[in-house]
């Protein structure tokens, strides 16, 4: 790197690049991507130039970078890819790097296997499985939960070589402080919902900053406040309810009354009378009550698991849509009806219609505008604010201490799969916190889950077991080196501000 003076980051110069097998050119293209990332405004550009970098150098496939811009600040500041479609960005985001990035991430050292889809810690994950995953390089970046670099090698081109390795992760340990400031000046540039949060009312806390919920609230705006149908879809547990609730708020009928009804939660012979009411004749006993259509008068109406109404009694709330007037149960008189509905299920609309569980004419009728709510598999950069938002949730709920998250709870939370989505979550970050507050503990930790229990006697996981023998080295070289932290990163072939970050990960003090 000749006419270059070197940058350094606790005394270790980006010269140690050179000799690692990278060409002059290479190495020089680097080390000024890294100065870029550190001096710009906007470091995005500077970081894609060095993942595209360490892509050619390695021989990856392919590469991902995500960046956090603190611990406080879960959602990604920075999420790269290069060499990936779009269907492929997604793959890796969501599901095909989960598992992997989130056992360098919880380990906090480099993993490298030369198969993943034989290796036994990440075989068993679909997407690996039918990608069959060869060789991955994942090095965390800036200690746990601050990022990771990912790498996939070349199909049939073997494990990465030792000197690509040392590249990588020589990269690795300069991208953090190159953009740590950067990243804490950006932090709002980076939320994708931010422009339709200034413009939409969310006062019910639709909580993420994704891009997936980007694209609901970009899908929404323009028909909230239009009196049209919208028919809400996706799996179980995503907050269709809240969503809903969200569109009526932006709505000319904010002031008047939401009203929601479970279809799937009324008895079938009773669902006529909750929706449209009954009068005195209606059976023996009877009295006159009103429904659910006429409590949403001037508002909204909001029926989940629509499809779970009875065909019979779908045409009386096809006769609603179409005239906005409707028939009490026994009545002779038309009533007219001044509602807006929203509809919500996680059912295959078009399989129901083909069951002739859904009347066709209704299914046309409700299907005006299909907002699909994402599983939380598609949003796991909102996983961490949502446990936040619920355990503040929770904790006044059920008047307990206000704790915080642990970093390795979040990283928990964020590799696992979460079939029931935001109500599974709640389910988990509910336990979590009584048991914490039982406890006495002064945040919820991993071993408040409710499943920990279940697996406390018995051996520890990879993972734990990696993360208790790297605290028990460092421990060890510390009192044998009397905490000389230069002496012992050498001896351990680690940078001295790893060594100070595995100390305060670790909670190790000296005696």
């Amino acid at each position: 790197m000749t006419g270059l003076a070197p940058y350094c980051v606790e005394h270790e110069p980006l010269a140690i690049l050179v000799g690692v097998g990278a060409e002059a050119g290479v190495e020089r293209d680097l080390y000024r991507a890294l100065l870029e990332a550190r001096q710009a405004a906007e470091p995005a550009g500077a970081l894609k130039s060095i993942l595209e970098l360490v892509v050619a150098t390695t021989g990856a496939e392919r590469g991902y970078l995500e960046l956090f811009g603190s611990l406080e600040n879960p959602a990604p500041q920075w999420t790269i890819t290069h060499g990936c479609s779009s269907e492929q960005e997604l793959e890796i985001q969501a599901v095909t790097s989960r598992g992997i990035i989130a056992a360098a991430r919880a380990a906090g050292t480099t993993l490298h296997t030369p198969y993943a889809a034989l290796d036994e810690r990440f075989s068993s994950l679909k997407s690996v499985r039918d990608q069959r995953l060869e060789a991955v390089l994942c090095i965390p970046i800036g200690g746990i939960g601050r990022g990771v670099l990912y790498l996939e090698g070349r199909r049939g081109a073997g494990p990465f070589r030792d000197a690509s390795v040392a590249l990588a992760e020589t990269v690795a340990r300069h991208i953090w402080p190159n953009v740590e400031h950067a990243a804490r000046t950006d932090a709002r540039r980076s939320d994708p919902t931010a422009p339709f949060r200034k413009r939409l009312r969310l006062v019910d806390g639709v909580i993420g900053r994704s891009a997936a919920l980007a694209r609901v609230f970009e899908q929404v705006e323009p028909y909230a406040p239009l009196d049209v149908t919208v028919l809400l879809t996706g799996p179980s547990g995503t907050g269709k309810t809240q969503m809903a609730r969200a569109i009526h708020d932006n709505s000319p009928r904010r002031n008047g009354p939401f009203v929601e009804l479970n279809c799937a939660a009324i008895p079938e012979g009773l669902i006529e009378s909750e929706l449209f009411g009954t009068m005195p004749s209606a059976f023996p006993g009877a009295r006159k009550t009103a429904g659910k259509v006429e409590a949403a008068e001037g508002g909204t109406l909001f029926l989940d698991e629509i499809v779970e109404i009875p065909y019979a009694a779908q045409g009386k709330l096809l006769q609603l849509l179409q005239s906005r007037q409707y028939y009490a149960l026994a009545s002779t008189k038309l009533v007219s009806a001044n509602i807006r509905l929203i509809a919500a299920t996680n059912s295959d609309l078009g399989t129901m219609v083909a069951e002739r569980r859904l009347r066709e004419d209704l299914f046309y009728r409700i299907n005006v505008m299909n907002v699909r709510m994402p599983a939380l598999d598609e949003r796991r950069g909102d996983i961490g604010e949502l446990v936040d938002e619920l355990l503040a949730r929770i904790s006044l709920e059920h008047r307990l201490p206000s704790l915080p998250a642990s970093e390795q709870l979040r990283l928990a939370f964020e590799s696992r799969d979460w079939p029931g989505n935001i109500r599974q979550l709640r389910n988990q970050v509910e336990g979590a916190l009584i048991r914490a507050c039982a406890e006495g503990a002064p945040q919820v930790e991993l071993r408040h889950l409710p499943d920990a229990t279940a697996t406390s006697d018995h051996a520890p996981t990879f993972h734990e077991a990696t993360r208790l023998y790297q605290r028990e080295l460092l421990r060890r070289e510390l009192d044998a080196n009397n905490w000389s932290v230069a002496t012992v990163a050498q001896r351990l072939d680690l940078t001295r501000s790893h060594i100070y970050n595995l100390i305060n990960q670790f909670g190790l003090t000296r005696s």
